[in-house]
């Protein structure tokens, strides 16, 4: 009998932890997928829904492969589809878009497993007891309750949810409808119609596709974009592939094994790339596949020491712009088109009130997943106890094998989580090379069989 996986969210992490379980199912091993997603076609999440071809992603298509093992499917399907595409190329989010659509395709499926898209919203989960459904594990299989009233039985569920909406930001307000808290919202274009001095919250990438976006569309608009530290993110070079190092953080930091000494590498070896005329970058690329591998030998207090004092700085050089984004970016600046600054800047030079501007749009920081209100599936688990908060905020309190931690600090044995639930457990955990690392190990441990421990019995 076929052991059955529901994945909830047809997203990125949902399409690819469907395809990861169909590869690593056999005909000795079968799976029986059901990927749960309201969307007419699973893959295209919200960064991809954009058409905009200024839009493109902020890694290079010899990153993005859905496949570890394979790292050139991605790029051999740019051929297959027409799409222009060399190892450095920076694809149209709308084109990476179309790839996760075709993804499931593009896997074999193995005699006696099978992939179902399920159009629905799941809305609550629970359990099953012994002998209810199928050849579940021990202490029985999953529930998925639907928004129509159609329950989903399972033997594991894995949440795929995506990222909530930003949070509503109470002083900006006052401005009524001239506030659009949502960069993707679908409006955006008819609420900023006739803007000419529009103001963005945020600095970071989110920010650089609303400018890219709507300076076509409001040609005399002055753009101001500020944050608490006024900083853009930082850009790819030119060749955004450049020669590969060797930064080995665990043994360099061997004489200090804290936070600080992870740290102190990744500036040092970075300021002898740059006194030899070499690219710093490459020293940022060496280190990130690292970095979860460091956060786990983290103390609880490092942990939140580096989270409010080191990840903004982290995230500006991890998660950089393209080439051709910071020259768009630049030409706007000297244009003075785009002012970039902090919030205390901007506010001690000009009236900041009602007037001050025709339209604010929010692009901050990813919200707490917890955030209520976005997602009836959260809003329901967290009402009965069954999820919790990390402690750091963002995600999800998890046990190391990503099982969902109730309130009483169990784990569950059937319900996992990937994507931005992880933030906590992980620190890298919401890219590609990152959801592609979660969905190859889940696969391996769901259809295994292999369960959690309750998160109480871990040191």
């Amino acid at each position: 009998m076929p052991r059955t996986i529901a994945v909830v969210g047809g997203g990125a992490a949902g399409v690819i932890l469907s395809a990861h379980l169909l590869r690593a199912a056999s005909a000795s091993r079968p799976v029986r997928v059901l990927l749960v997603d309201p969307a007419e076609t699973p893959g295209r999440g919200l960064p991809y829904r954009t058409t905009d071809p200024r839009h493109t992603l902020n890694a290079v298509v010899a990153r993005l492969s859905a496949f570890d093992d394979d790292p050139e499917h991605l790029l051999r399907w740019c051929a297959a589809a027409g799409v222009p595409a060399e190892p450095g190329t920076f694809l149209q989010r709308a084109d990476f878009g179309r790839y996760l659509t075709e993804l499931l395709g593009s896997v074999p499926v193995p005699d006696g497993s099978s992939v179902r898209h399920v159009r629905g919203t799941v809305v609550d989960a629970d359990d099953e007891p012994d002998g209810a459904y199928g050849p579940s594990g021990p202490g029985g299989s999953v529930a998925l309750t639907l928004a129509d009233g159609t329950t989903l039985r399972a033997d594991s569920a894995v949440l795929a949810l995506g990222t909530p909406p930003p949070v509503r930001l109470p002083e900006y307000e006052p401005w009524g409808e001239r506030y659009v808290a949502d960069p993707w919202s679908p409006d955006l274009d008819a609420r900023a119609a006739g803007a000419r001095r529009v103001l963005v919250v945020g600095t970071g990438l989110t920010t650089l596709d609303v400018v890219a976006h709507l300076h076509p569309l409001l040609p005399g608009a002055r753009f101001t974009a500020v944050s608490r530290g006024g900083v853009l993110p930082a850009a790819h070079a030119a060749d955004p592939l450049p020669p590969a190092i060797e930064v080995e953080l665990e043994r360099e930091q061997d004489a200090d094994p804290t936070l600080a000494g992870a740290l102190d590498v990744v500036h040092r070896r970075a300021d002898a790339e740059r006194a030899a005329g070499r690219d710093w970058r490459a020293v940022i690329d060496a280190v990130r596949p690292q970095v979860n591998a460091v956060w786990t030998r983290l103390t609880p207090e490092e942990r939140a020491t580096f989270q409010r004092e080191h990840a903004r700085s982290w995230e500006n050089v991890r998660h950089r712009m393209s080439h051709a984004m910071r020259t768009h970016v630049d030409e706007l600046i000297g244009d003075g088109v785009l002012t970039v600054g902090t919030v205390a800047e901007v506010r001690g030079g000009q009236r900041w009130d009602t007037s001050a501007f025709d339209l604010v749009v929010g692009a901050t920081g990813l919200p707490a997943l917890t955030s209520p209100g976005w997602n009836r599936l959260v809003d329901a688990l967290l009402a009965r106890g069954l999820i919790r908060p990390h402690r750091l905020g963002t995600g999800l309190d998890l046990t190391p094998d990503a099982a969902l931690v109730d309130a009483a600090g169990v784990g569950h044995p059937r319900l996992r989580a990937m994507g931005l639930a992880r933030r906590g457990l992980e620190w890298e955990c919401t890219s590609v090379p990152d959801l592609r690392r979660q969905a190859a190990t889940l696969a391996d441990d769901l259809l295994g069989a292999r369960l959690s421990v309750p998160a109480s019995a871990l040191a």
